[in-house]
Formats: structure tokens, C-alpha cells, sequence
């Protein structure tokens, strides 16, 4: 159904062993959204003939936003492997072409949205009690809403009634997704504020508002809503929007200059207050966002660091996860040498003790076994690890040194030109 996720799951098989972490391609699709992997790819093995292939798993998640046939468009992957060990080769795969329907209910048809989940509330809270209102005084009103795994772009606006004697001021709406670390949807929710301003004294009564939505648990129709409110409001003698009677003792009545000013300036300044609340939340909203952008960039910008990833990798190793040591391996291995295998590193780079701990990790990874060998030493494995990565950072930093000065000290030639 539209707005329901749909899985897809890519699985790429190799021979002997990854000497790479595969590039799994990022794409698009009209009227959909895709959320791209963000866990660690799952690692398997199979036997296709009399061969055994090893083979890592990543799942895409496509949520249709509208009715209609849907197509994976054209991608690939590249793929690191040992097609002969130790010699590696980088193979590019092309995605298979498949396709998905999705469709919305007959029951819903007529509606001019969906909104497809398991579970749908809604609340309202007023700031301040409905008891003892006068003309002048103003109440805000907020309605929340929240869908189970739903996006809240999906969930539709509320509209405020005004009934005759009170003007509705609209807030700005405020929408956010909750999402788990794989990227589901949680809930949305959709939050949306409105202050009423009292303009004449009376009786009146808030229609209820509802929300239709398609109960997946259930396969049918169901309806939200809040309740009618009622409240009352009297005159207040201090909010005046008419001019005084005339006096009737004065025989020949002097007519009275109209102040226009008085007339609307309460209304006025209600307005202006009105619209200073209503742009203060949405400068908070905006603040609240923009921390939120910066806080979320900042930590998807560490999980992705090499310090990052060195980390994990060690925190594997200590734990004695073969697996999932080697994966993290991998991955630093292409932050500190992007596009180099892994082995063509170990040789090139590493000492006798570290290539040789990689080396048997790799064994009991992709040996024929069930159960992992003893051959690897987490501690060992660490222990060089650590040292390796030293020395790199080493290297790095006299490098660097050494071009400040060779900028900061010309040489013998450009040094007689500048005493000439």
C-alpha cells in the first residue's frame, strides 16, 4: 500500500574472499522514498555447485508515496575480491531490474490523501483554562498528531474553524520523523498551533475536528477526532471598539469626529501581539531545527571518521569477533588507503607480526570450518594494530612538517635572486 516500506535487499556472492568493502550504489525513484542502508552489512556463505562463495547483504528501504508502478532504475556495485589469491580484481555489477505496485483501498479512494499505519492519536492542549474568557483575551491551541511507522509529511493539515466573533491566528506547523538506527520509520508527528482572539462577548462552540485513516492492523477505515469545545465569554469594559453614545441632554448635539485610531487600535495590537507570538515559535521551531541539523551532521560526520572506525574495529578485536573485525578492517583499511585492497596494504605497509595476524584472521573467516580457529591473537591483533596506526600518524605529521619548510625556507638559488 502507499506509504508502506518496502525492502530490498541486495546480496553480492564472491569466491574465496573480499579484499574490499563493496560500493553499493545510491538511487532514486519518482514518487517514492529511499532510505539508503545504514547498518553494517550482514556477512553469509553458500555453496553454489562445488564451490563455496562468501557473500555480504545490504537492505534498501523504498516507501511509495503515491499509487502506481514503481522501477528500480539502472545501478551498479563494485565489488573487491581475491579471484586468485593473493592477487584481487574489482568486478562491477549491474542491479536487477524489478518492480513493485502499490495501491490504495477502495474505502479511501475518495479520500484526497492516505494514511496508512497501526496506530493514530490525537491531542490538543489550550494554554490557558476556557473558564472566565472576556472580549480582548486570547488562547492558543495546540493539536498534535502522531502515526505509528508512518513519515510525517504524510499525515494531512488541520484546519481551525472560526466561528463569528473570534479571529484564528495560524502558527506555523512544525513536522518531525522518529527513526530507528536502520533508518524505519518510528512515528511521525505533525504539531500544529492556533491562537483565537476574542472579538465579542457570547456563547460558542469549537466543531470537533477528525482525521480518517487506513488501519493496516484492522484492513479498514477508522476516524480520530477531538471532541466539540464550549466556552464562554463576557464583555470586558476595558476593550472598547465603539465610540460612546452621544450625550442626549444637549439640545442642538454637536456631531463627533469619528477617531478611526481608537476604533481599531485594540484590535490592532492584539494582531501585532498575535503575530509576535506566532513569529517567535517559529523563530524557536527554526533554532530547534537548525541545532538539530547541526547536532545530526556533526555525529553521522564522527561515525564516519577514521577514529571512528578504528575504534569499533579494536572494540570487535578485543571482543574476539572474527566477523565482524574483519569487516571493521576493512573499512579502516579504505579510510587510511582509499582504493587499495586490503592484502596489496598489509604487504606494502605493515610489519612481519601485523601481516601475519591479518593474514590468519582472514583464514578462519573464510575457512571451510563452522567454527572459528585459534590461529589470530586478539590481543596481538590489537597490540600491532595500534602500533601500525602510530606510525602512520607519525609519518603523517613529518610530512606535513617538511612542506612548512620548504615553504618557509626557499633554496640556495631563490635565496641569491632575493639578496641580488
Amino acid at each position: 500500500m502507499v506509504g508502506q516500506p518496502v525492502r530490498l535487499v541486495v546480496s553480492v556472492f564472491v569466491p574465496n574472499y573480499f579484499t574490499g568493502s563493496p560500493e553499493f550504489p545510491e538511487f532514486e525513484i519518482d514518487n517514492a522514498i529511499v532510505v539508503l542502508p545504514q547498518d553494517r552489512p550482514e556477512n553469509s556463505n553458500t555453496q553454489i555447485g562445488n564451490a563455496t562463495y562468501f557473500g555480504i547483504t545490504q537492505t534498501y528501504v523504498i516507501y511509495p508515496q503515491q499509487a502506481g508502478d514503481f522501477h528500480i532504475p539502472p545501478a551498479k556495485l563494485s565489488v573487491p575480491y581475491a579471484i586468485a589469491p593473493p592477487k584481487s580484481t574489482t568486478a562491477e555489477i549491474a542491479l536487477p531490474t524489478l518492480s513493485f505496485r502499490a495501491a490504495v483501498p477502495d474505502a479511501a479512494r475518495d479520500l484526497s490523501y492516505f494514511l496508512p499505519t497501526t496506530r493514530l492519536t490525537m491531542t490538543e492542549r489550550w494554554s490557558r483554562p476556557l473558564k472566565g474568557l472576556r472580549t480582548g483575551d486570547t488562547v492558543e491551541r495546540t493539536v498534535t498528531i502522531t502515526a505509528s511507522k508512518m513519515q510525517a509529511m504524510l499525515i494531512p493539515p488541520l484546519t481551525f474553524e472560526q466561528p463569528d466573533g473570534i479571529h484564528i491566528y495560524n502558527g506555523e506547523p512544525i513536522v518531525r520523523d522518529q527513526k530507528t538506527d536502520r533508518g524505519d520509520f518510528i512515528y511521525g508527528q505533525r504539531v500544529q498551533t492556533a491562537t483565537y482572539f476574542v472579538v465579542k462577548s457570547g456563547d460558542y462552540t469549537l466543531p470537533p475536528m477528525e482525521l480518517k485513516w487506513w488501519n493496516l492492523s484492522k484492513h479498514q477505515m477508522t476516524t480520530s477526532s477531538l471532541k466539540a469545545v464550549h466556552f464562554s465569554a463576557i464583555d470586558n469594559p476595558e476593550f472598547t471598539i465603539e465610540l460612546p453614545p452621544v450625550d442626549q441632554t444637549s439640545s442642538t448635539p454637536t456631531p463627533q469626529k469619528i477617531n478611526r485610531w481608537n476604533r481599531y487600535r485594540a484590535t490592532l495590537k492584539m494582531s501585532i501581539e498575535g503575530g509576535i507570538f506566532a513569529l517567535a515559535i517559529f523563530l524557536f521551531a527554526w533554532l530547534v531545527k537548525y541545532v538539530y541539523r547541526q547536532a545530526t551532521t556533526y555525529l553521522e560526520s564522527y561515525k564516519s571518521s577514521e577514529s571512528a572506525c578504528f575504534r569499533k574495529l579494536i572494540r570487535y578485536a578485543k571482543s574476539h569477533n572474527s566477523k565482524l573485525t574483519y569487516i571493521e578492517l576493512l573499512r579502516w583499511a579504505n579510510h587510511i588507503f582509499p582504493g587499495k585492497p586490503l592484502g596489496e596494504i598489509v604487504r606494502g605497509q605493515a610489519h612481519t607480526d601485523l601481516r601475519h595476524q591479518v593474514e590468519a584472521l582472514a583464514t578462519t573467516i573464510y575457512s571451510a570450518q563452522t567454527a572459528e580457529t585459534d590461529e589470530w591473537s586478539s590481543r596481538e591483533l590489537v597490540l600491532q594494530l595500534k602500533k601500525f596506526r602510530g606510525q602512520l600518524h607519525k609519518h603523517l605529521f613529518w610530512e606535513t612538517k617538511q612542506q612548512w619548510l620548504s615553504a618557509l625556507n626557499p633554496s640556495e638559488e631563490k635565496a641569491s635572486r632575493l639578496e641580488i
